[in-house]
């Protein structure tokens, strides 16, 4: 038995004054209210602090809380950890010495057939070590496929040890396109305390299975209509959390699915409660970075795509918003200054995906998308008092002219600290740097199809900056990296990265997803040195097929890449 609670922003600081004395739930009549035309959350909303109110709220009691990710070798989410680091902060197998010699040990092709419309096949693995299985404790990789079937994988050998699908029954309320797929794409999350894995399917439901055999451990709970288009998933403290963006899905009740954050307690499995946090109604504002909700001090922090900015109102486009613990409403947000710009040249914030992490006393995020401009943001204060200040903005690293497709960061970053406690941030590049990108003091190979660019963080008396350390370069759009033990993994998709050729939209869905599906080459995986970029490891043509929306992930000493086609392989050094 599951409750759904939606949070509706109040259109008036007035009525979150009232509220607030009160304690009211719902907003007043006629107050709160979304604008004309645009869908709301169902009535009976609660309503959350206004984002301005924040600053008169007593700060975090912890600044750096929720900032440190877990030292774990396990690879329980996206990115490794709730933080979204992308780092590997235990495993010791790979060094700068040792990762030329990589070798592919093993490429298990799973049963799935890639949709006509979908880019993403498999999610990212997820990875956990300990599982019992009849053969004895195993290292277990698992993904889910644009189906809603549920793999497990023997880490060591490849080996399907089960699977369990979970097909859609509904019938779609439109038809099926290159952005709005009708295919599962998040990536779930492990608790290896309770032994489960949980995941979405298609149909909407949040569900959870034993690692050990696929066996159901929570009753499937509904927490959008079908076909919705929902991002990875994180766990904090018996909450799963998922974004989901697009307007993609529906049903005959909610045609269109608008954009937010979607909290689901289940701490009790018999008793789960669904608070859902909304950025925009409709498509518009929507979060939609392929890390799904990043955790942090102020909760969990979204990006979110083109359309209207009007907090009042409760449209965040172009934004970088926290959400509360819980699904308890928007804490804080950070909106470019720019962002009328941004919105109509459609260089939203959702192609790129945050990282939180602690650096001399502050929480920061770093983040950057389209627009090619790298942020550094104080986590416990989005966008200083005006929510439009960041605390550094890089110059222009790439798409010089500020198209939506082909170029720009697509990725989330990762971030790395050296034993000198020098921290490190790694960014998505495609295609060639800017004419006005900084100097890098290292640049390895061609940077002209993609790069890897990393920067050292700098802080002057608490002004934070970011300072150019290497750029090396990765063969046809790179997506988002990985490290552990002073080396950094990347992959080169060899994905389309075209989306209206001669910058005509193609109205046809099958012409238009074939366009998307047309790979222009093939993965290769890259290793490089995490301070100076040096190059040590290309895995040059041993894979030929392609992804799009995934990451390396490293787990007990693989480094584990999925494609397009449904393979799962795996790189060591046996």
């Amino acid at each position: 038995m599951s409750k759904i609670n939606a949070l509706l922003l109040p259109t008036f600081l007035f009525s979150m004054l009232a509220l607030s004395a009160s304690g009211q739930d719902t907003p007043p009549a006629g107050q709160g209210a979304p604008p004309a035309g645009q869908a709301a959350p169902p009535a009976g909303a609660a309503v959350p602090r206004n984002p301005a109110f924040r600053r008169f709220m007593p700060p975090t009691f912890d600044p750096l809380a929720n900032t440190q990710p877990p030292v774990s070798d396990d690879w329980l989410t996206f990115s490794h950890d709730p933080q979204r680091s992308g780092w590997n902060n235990a495993d010791t197998t790979f060094t700068t010495s040792n990762v030329s010699g990589l070798k592919l040990l093993w490429s298990t092709q799973l049963a799935v057939t890639p949709s006509p419309f979908a880019a993403q096949t498999l999610t990212a693995p997820v990875v956990v070590s300990g599982v019992q299985t009849p053969d004895g404790p195993k290292t277990v990789a698992y993904t889910i496929s644009g189906d809603s079937t549920l793999y497990a994988i023997d880490a060591d050998t490849g080996k399907l040890l089960w699977q369990k699908a979970f097909p859609n029954p509904s019938t779609p309320v439109k038809e099926a396109n290159w952005m709005c797929t009708d295919t599962e794409q998040a990536t779930p999350v492990i608790d290896k305390d309770k032994g489960v894995i949980y995941f979405t399917t298609d149909d909407g439901d949040l569900r959870a299975a034993s690692l050990a055999d696929g066996s159901p451990t929570l009753t499937p709970t509904p927490i959008a209509p079908p076909d919705v288009r929902n991002w990875s998933l994180n766990l904090v403290n018996g909450v799963i959390y998922t974004s989901m963006g697009r307007g993609c899905g529906g049903d005959a009740a909610q045609p269109m699915v608008s954009g937010n954050v979607t909290a689901v307690d289940v701490h009790d499995p018999a008793h789960v409660t669904v608070n859902k946090v909304y950025t925009g109604f409709w498509r518009p504002a929507g979060p939609w970075n392929r890390g799904g909700p990043v955790l942090g001090p102020e909760g969990v922090y979204v990006q979110t795509a083109d359309g209207r900015y009007d907090p009042a109102s409760g449209f965040f486009a172009e934004s970088v918003v926290a959400i509360r613990l819980g699904g308890q409403g928007i804490a804080d947000s950070f909106t470019p200054s720019n962002w009328r710009y941004m919105n109509a040249h459609d260089l939203d914030l959702g192609a790129g995906s945050p990282v939180v992490f602690p650096f001399h006393g502050h929480a920061l995020i770093a983040t950057g998308a389209k627009e090619s401009i790298e942020y550094l943001l104080d986590a416990n204060e989005l966008g200083g008092f005006d929510h439009n200040t960041p605390l550094y903005a890089s110059p222009k690293l790439g798409n010089d002219s500020d198209v939506l497709e082909q170029y720009g960061i697509w990725g989330g970053d990762a971030t790395w600290q050296n034993a000198a406690g020098d921290r490190y941030i790694y960014v998505p590049l495609w295609n060639a740097p800017s004419k006005d990108a900084p100097t890098f003091p290292h640049v390895n190979g061609d940077v002209s199809q993609g790069s890897i660019m990393a920067f050292q963080v700098i802080d002057n008396d608490d002004k934070f900056s970011l300072q150019p350390a290497w750029i090396s370069g990765v063969v046809e759009a790179p997506d988002s990296p990985a490290v552990v033990n002073g080396v950094v993994f990347a992959v080169g998709t060899g994905e389309q990265t075209l989306q209206n050729p001669g910058h005509h939209i193609i109205r046809d869905r099958f012409a238009a997803a074939k366009v998307r599906n047309t790979p222009v080459g093939h993965q290769i995986l890259y290793a490089f040195d995490a301070e100076t970029g040096k190059q040590l490891y290309s895995s040059e043509n041993l894979l030929t097929s392609w992804d799009h929306f995934s990451q390396p992930v490293i787990s007990h000493g693989e480094v584990f890449v999925v494609s397009y086609d449904g393979h799962v392989s795996a790189f060591g050094l046996k």
